[in-house]
């Protein structure tokens, strides 16, 4: 057999599995879009949100603290800040970096596609 159509063959084999991943990646990954910018700057865009989303909780919790210690009850405003607001922030760190891993995981995973495609053609590939 013909060593370039079994290379051939493997090649359109891997590239027909990536892309079926990749699909399944922009499932997975959500809010982050493959392949419109880089997604190091996505990651950072949700982080600043979530860090927004950190701070705008963190003001009112201490309002709210104030507001309930001025008048001698500050274990209900602990209370109201533990059941209303602290959900909100664990929420957006958990979000973000289950979001964080998973792309990590994609790049990872595009990294060995890559790889194994660069052994089979002999080049590198092109640059982004």
């Amino acid at each position: 057999m013909d060593p370039n159509i079994s290379a051939s063959t493997a090649l359109e084999d891997l590239e027909a599995r990536w892309r079926l991943r990749e699909k399944e990646w922009r499932r997975k990954l959500g809010r982050l879009r493959l392949g419109v910018e880089p997604i190091e700057e996505q990651l950072a865009r949700y982080r600043r949100v979530t860090w927004a989303l950190t701070a705008v909780p963190s003001i009112l919790a201490v309002m709210f603290l104030t507001l309930f210690t001025v008048f001698g009850r500050p274990e209900i405003g602990l209370i109201l800040v533990g059941i209303i607001l602290l959900p909100i922030v664990l929420g957006a760190w958990w979000d973000y970096a289950m979001m964080a891993r998973r792309a990590r995981r994609y790049q990872e995973e595009a990294a060995d596609y890559l790889r194994a495609k660069e052994r089979l053609t002999g080049s590198p590939p092109p640059m982004r």
